[in-house]
């Protein structure tokens, strides 16, 4: 295994000898699992043998990434799966994880980021699936969900708007898509003045739930934009569903969204690549492209984590 950090994150390269047993235990698990029957917790159980096989330098390098994140709030794994058909890609996110090689990834995904905290979803987005597919669905091609494609998906956090959004969430990549430029932005790269800055530390701003959750309430919620400490800061934003409140936050929205295209990263995913990105630290977007829907698009599979243990017990349950 090698690893490289970047400026854009901490980058780590599996050999196919490193990534095998990893593979080998999802088969193991495979022969008597399937994962389209299972539950979301049968679902992490069946994972664990995947985390048992990790490589230890993987492990040191999960470890270094969320306790530190020295090289940044990305994380890349290159090489975690092997060269195989995964098949025709879904239609849309919440399609069972139908076929052989497609659980064996969904175990791959799983395994490496339980390794972060516990993987959830919301039982309000895309039928509550613990993993779900990112794939361009038809007329779906310019929505602000991950089902366009069209479209530019432009910068937000996943689902700002509850305080229960993902620690983490990772995305692994089945079939890309050479156009498909996954970007994203840290809070602590962007530069700004102190009143800039403080007017976004402040309660100013609503967030509204985006549209790919199904709620019998979409009010609004009330949030700063920018927080926490002054070394790590976190971010809650998105440019369709933020909201300022006065004419002061509207102007500081306008400087923030400046610095984000400035200092942003980007990268391809390619077929057995995992991105794993801070969602509390870091937002992205995605660049458009051209989707055939004919079963050979771009198909990635998602989980999001949540790496506070209280906070995951407190709800009783994982699908929330």
């Amino acid at each position: 295994m090698t690893t490289l950090p970047t400026a854009a994150g901490h980058v780590v390269s599996l050999r196919p000898a490193e990534s095998a047993p990893m593979w080998r235990a999802g088969d193991e698990v495979l022969r008597a699992t399937d994962l389209v029957r299972s539950d979301p917790d049968e679902m992490m159980a069946a994972a664990t043998a995947v985390a048992a096989a990790t490589p230890p330098a993987l492990v040191r390098a999960v470890h270094a990434y969320r306790s530190r994140a020295e090289h940044g709030d990305v994380l890349l794994v290159r090489g975690v799966l092997p060269e195989t058909n995964f098949g025709t890609n879904p239609s849309a996110s919440a399609a069972p994880l139908a076929g052989h090689a497609v659980q064996h990834a969904a175990l791959q995904l799983l395994g490496i980021t339980m390794l972060l905290g516990e993987p959830f979803n919301f039982r309000t987005l895309y039928q509550g699936k613990l993993v779900q597919h990112v794939v361009p669905a038809p007329n779906m091609e310019f929505t602000q969900t991950s089902e366009s494609s069209g479209g530019m998906l432009d910068w937000h956090v996943e689902d700002g708007f509850s305080p229960d959004r993902c620690d983490y969430f990772g995305l692994l990549c089945l079939r890309g898509a050479e156009a498909a430029v996954t970007r994203y932005a840290a809070a602590r790269d962007v530069v700004l003045d102190d009143r800039t800055r403080r007017i976004l530390s402040e309660p100013r701003f609503e967030m509204a739930p985006d549209s790919a959750h199904v709620l019998d309430d979409g009010s609004p919620c009330r949030t700063p934009v920018l927080f926490g400490a002054p070394h790590a800061p976190e971010i809650c934003y998105d440019d369709h569903y933020l909201t300022a409140l006065d004419g002061e936050g509207k102007e500081a929205l306008r400087e923030l969204r400046t610095q984000l295209d400035a200092v942003h990263h980007g990268h391809v995913l390619r077929p057995g690549d995992l991105l794993v990105i801070d969602n509390r630290r870091v937002v992205h977007s995605r660049t458009p492209f051209a989707a055939r829907h004919d079963g050979t698009d771009r198909w990635l599979l998602r989980t999001m984590v949540c790496a506070s243990l209280p906070r995951f017990r407190s709800h009783g349950r994982r699908i929330i």
